[in-house]
């Protein structure tokens, strides 16, 4: 258009064009997420956040809980982790699965009973200390001085160690010692000292010569659960011959002086030791004539051997020597055979014994017996009134009734050389064996079994009531759990007898006096309860190695037995460290009650589990435990068990700082309870987090969604005529809800995570948020409500199951002044709808099968013609109105198109659910702001804007343009 203007000047033509309008922005109309919640934290803020967490939200949680909730509380009773340094791997599965166990409790508003504990007694600490101090050889020696340093060094550990637990966000009453249970504390021992005189009195506890395992380097017995095993190890294998004394009957006598019982030992040490010779009645043996490969005799040309006649093919094989039988002795023919000593050569009247532990699997059929040395050799020979002779000291020293070639020498040093060089005439065959060995776990050096007097529990009279109780308690994973009852069925009903006395200094002591000629025990109520009373006072048991005799003992005592204190001596002993833990029970249980879990490794079988329950039966004829739950080891991402030496180490401070608390507990919920080599790797806990960051985007969307976290269930009605996908969504909460908490009460951690990933990555971010944004973000007013009642629902159940194993997420993202577990969250019972659920994943099904068919990048452009079965159409009318192409309906919504006519099949045996027609419609033009619905047109106006978003600006009803900033 050309207007003209007029100057002074005269006249100028100008041409002139209006300038194109600015696209209007609707983006400040549209409802979208708004948060402070970030997607991510710097690692420095992150840990900063997660100590405020726990020092602000987590410190007061569990007498929160202790205080507020109701009913009988769930008792989960901690195993004593050891309080000699670093916590590793294997405790952080351990505590945070018990974390985990106690959260999913408290969440649920259920009463917790959890009082963490530390085993402060034993040999590890003692040495440790010791190696810390510097201690010289005089100090190494007094009884206090070890004391007071072990105790020391156990506190620092126990400081160190709660600061860890803490960390990791395990809730316990950790700010009051009393809700603390220690080993070394005198209400502790208090409780021990009772215990073991109840059992004394009953007679189940009682002093003997037995053997057991000794450690020479440690100087004390050890128990089966304190050995490792050297794979590695090598010993002398060699045949020995005793000459028999006194022959079968189908032997004659002047025979005789020329027959040897053939024996096979890797310990011949143990030779100058022995006292008798063991045979199996049911085996039938050989007596054979020995020649060499090479044809030359062994021995004098009569000499001849008996053997198990099933192992003369092993030992020909093994030696290279041939056997030559001569004739066949049925077992039962030796027991009256009768043999000369190899060592003490003036015994000559030795006897045979029919013993079942001998096999015929390896060996000679014959085996050497020296009671002092072996359990099954101490076992027969007491039955056959055989008395035990020990000439090895505690030491591993032969002693002076030793013969004097071998009296002051180490029996594993110099002793199997000796031994063998005085028998060299009567070896018949010498090698090494290299096989599995018994070591001290805490030496590293070899053990030995030896006779010595020890305290002992006569576990024979506790094993069928505690096998029968075994068969009550429940076990965890239930995959396992008929296994895992077998296995601990066999190791109490294998068990001899259990040796409950250590000689150290660093423990309980056994609080026994002794009769100084006789030996005889004195141990009555009055000197026990004397004993207590001075431990309270003393608040420790020092006084035991400290104070003189009259101090230990209460008045009158000594006149009762007609003595006085110069002819009494106190015992030295102190107790297994498996009797303080295996009585831990009476710290926190009350009378006949049980704990409703007890959570350990696959180790405690030997260990805590049967400890407990031999303590708990002998004491209270009951078991101490209603439920265990067994996890396995930490190691390595090649199954190797971690070590410094092997330099594959991971620690869980190291880890939680990389990665953060809650991947360290995901990773544990995830590994630690369905495996027993729990692989531990930087790329396992690299996926822990990844996996946290998805969880973690969602809790954000869900975050910025609600707004307002205080909506009432009022807020919308789960009637008909609201929205399928709110109630559907809401009908899979409460069955996610059910599901999540059921996994819980099983202990199967990793389907609890992955229950969880699958809710959050199918029902609510691929389904429920993908397909209400175009409602939620441009609907009406109610709309937007119900969602936003439906999310929040959502936002509070999703962090109700994950708040057990991500708990500081969980707190980071709720942000209120009230603390996430104050709150109650429950999915109520009226918002699970199988008609809705049926309806909806009809209608999921086919979005699926026009997925598979269409490549349209913008699905609203499309319009679809469906014919449905009779049982779909039944379904999907629901959804949407038949033979009608509404673009409203919420079947449009699900399935993303502009518009949809449902119809029938015209054959009513149609093979498939669905038939698609689709049409792409390029014709319409989307709305620029929800981009769903088409422009509309009236009068020949064209508006800006669809109807439905105009409705929801309140424009007026004749479509003007809308202006916008």
């Amino acid at each position: 258009m050309n207007q003209i203007l007029r100057w002074k000047s005269g006249l100028r033509f100008y041409s002139i064009k209006y300038a194109a309008k600015e696209p209007v922005k609707y983006t400040s109309t549209i409802n979208l997420p708004r948060t402070k919640f970030p997607t991510r934290l710097a690692q420095k803020a992150r840990i900063e956040l997660e100590r405020n967490l726990i020092e602000s939200k987590f410190a007061s949680c569990y007498q929160y809980q202790e205080e507020r909730h109701q009913g009988a509380a769930f008792i989960l009773h901690d195993g004593p982790p050891y309080a000699n340094g670093d916590l590793h791997m294997g405790h952080a599965v351990n505590k945070i699965l018990k974390d985990i166990t106690i959260r999913s409790h408290v969440i649920r508003d259920h009463k917790v009973h959890y009082v963490p504990g530390w085993d402060c007694h034993g040999l590890p600490i003692e040495l440790k200390a010791m190696a810390a101090a510097n201690a010289g050889s005089k100090s190494m020696n007094d009884p206090i001085i070890i004391r007071k340093k072990s105790r020391q060094f156990a506190l620092d550990a126990i400081e160190r160690q709660k600061n860890q637990f803490r960390s990791w966000g395990v809730l316990a009453n950790w700010n009051n010692i009393s809700k603390v249970y220690l080993t070394f504390n005198s209400n502790f021992i208090v409780k021990q000292l009772n215990l073991f005189l109840d059992l004394y009195e009953k007679g189940l506890v009682y002093r003997d010569l037995k053997p057991v395992y000794w450690s020479p380097s440690s100087k004390t017995a050890l128990a089966e659960a304190e050995l490792e095993y050297d794979a590695n190890f090598v010993s002398p294998s060699l045949y020995v011959r005793f000459r028999l004394t006194n022959c079968p009957i189908a032997i004659s006598k002047e025979s005789c002086k020329h027959i040897f019982a053939l024996i096979w030992t890797t310990t011949p040490w143990t030779l100058p030791s022995n006292q008798a010779i063991c045979y199996n009645s049911n085996l039938m043996y050989a007596l054979v004539k020995l020649e060499s490969d090479n044809k030359q005799l062994h021995g004098k040309d009569e000499d001849r051997y008996l053997i198990a006649q099933s192992l003369l093919e092993d030992f020909q094989k093994t030696t290279n020597k041939i056997c030559v039988v001569e004739q066949l002795i049925q077992g039962d023919e030796l027991k009256n055979c009768t043999y000369q000593h190899p060592v003490f050569r003036e015994q000559q009247s030795l006897p045979f014994f029919n013993a079942a532990h001998v096999q015929e699997f390896k060996g000679t059929g014959l085996v050497h017996t020296a009671p002092a040395h072996g359990l099954d050799d101490f076992i027969i020979c007491m039955k056959n009134g055989i008395s035990i002779r020990s000439i090895v000291n505690e030491e591993g020293i032969y002693d002076n009734g030793a013969p004097s070639y071998l009296e002051g020498k180490m029996v594993l040093d110099d002793g199997n050389e000796l031994v063998m060089n005085h028998l060299k005439k009567d070896i018949v065959f010498v090698s090494t064996l290299t096989h599995s060995y018994p070591i001290d776990w805490r030496t590293k050096k070899p053990v030995i079994i030896r006779a010595s007097q020890q305290w002992f529990i006569n576990t024979a009279a506790l094993k069928d009531k505690a096998i029968e109780e075994i068969d009550k308690i429940a076990v965890y994973p239930r995959v396992n759990a008929e296994a895992s009852k077998k296995s601990l069925k066999a190791q109490v009903a294998k068990r001899p007898y259990w040796c409950i006395s250590r000689q150290r200094a660093w423990g309980v002591p056994i609080p026994v006096l002794y009769e100084k000629t006789s030996g005889k025990v004195l141990l009555n109520k009055k000197l026990l309860q004397h004993i207590c009373d001075l431990t309270i006072k003393e608040d420790n048991i020092d006084f035991w190695w400290s104070q003189p005799m009259e101090k230990v003992l209460p008045p009158s005592f000594l006149n009762e037995f007609n003595l006085e204190a110069s002819d009494v001596v106190r015992g030295s002993d102190i107790f297994d460290i498996w009797f303080d833990s295996g009585s831990t029970w009476s710290q926190v249980l009350e009378n006949q009650q049980a704990a409703d879990l007890y959570l350990e490794g696959c180790d405690q079988f030997t260990g805590w589990f049967q400890s407990s329950l031999l303590l708990s039966i002998a004491a209270r004829n009951c078991t101490p435990y209603k439920a265990l739950f067994i996890h396995g080891f930490a190691v390595d991402e090649n199954g190797h068990k971690m070590s410094k030496s092997l330099g594959n180490i991971i620690s869980p401070k190291d880890i939680s700082a990389k990665y953060g608390v809650d991947s360290l507990r995901w990773w544990v919920a995830a590994h630690g309870t369905q495996h027993m080599a729990i692989n531990v790797s930087h790329q396992l806990v690299q996926q822990a987090a990844e996996s946290l960051g998805k969880i973690r985007a969602i809790l954000r969307y869900l975050n910025g969604s609600i707004e307002d976290k205080s909506l009432k269930s009022s807020n919308m009605l789960t009637t008909t005529a609201e929205s399928y996908l709110n109630r559907f969504l809401l009908s899979q909460l409460y069955s996610f809800e059910k599901e999540v908490f059921s996994l819980y009460d099983c202990y199967e951690y990793n389907r609890v995570i992955a229950c969880i990933q699958n809710f959050v990555t199918n029902q609510i971010s691929a389904n429920y948020i993908h397909l209400i944004k175009d409602r939620f973000y441009c609907g009406t007013t109610k709309e937007i409500e119900n969602i936003r009642f439906t999310l929040k629902q959502c936002y509070t159940l999703l962090c109700k199951a994950l708040w057990p194993i991500a708990p500081l997420l969980v707190e980071e993202s709720w942000n209120d002044s009230k603390n996430f577990y104050e709150n109650k969250f429950q999915a109520e019972p009226t918002w699970k709808d199988e008609s809705v659920e049926n309806v909806m994943e009809k209608a999921l099904e086919l979005k699926r099968a026009l997925n598979q068919q269409t490549k349209s990048k913008n699905s609203w452009f499309l319009s679809l013609q469906v014919n449905c079965s009779k049982n779909a159409l039944n379904l999907l009318e629901r959804l949407h109105p038949l033979n009608s192409s509404s673009t409203e309906s919420e079947l449009c919504e699900i399935l993303q198109v502009n518009s949809v006519n449902l119809q029938s099949f015209t054959s009513p045996t149609a093979p498939l659910d669905f038939e698609i027609d689709i049409v792409s419609r390029s014709d319409i033009e989307l709305c620029p702001r929800c981009r769903r619905f088409a422009i509309r047109s009236n009068n020949d106006i064209k508006h800006d804007i669809c109807q439905r978003c105009a409705l929801c600006l309140h424009l007026a009803k004749e479509f003007k343009t809308v202006k916008m900033d």
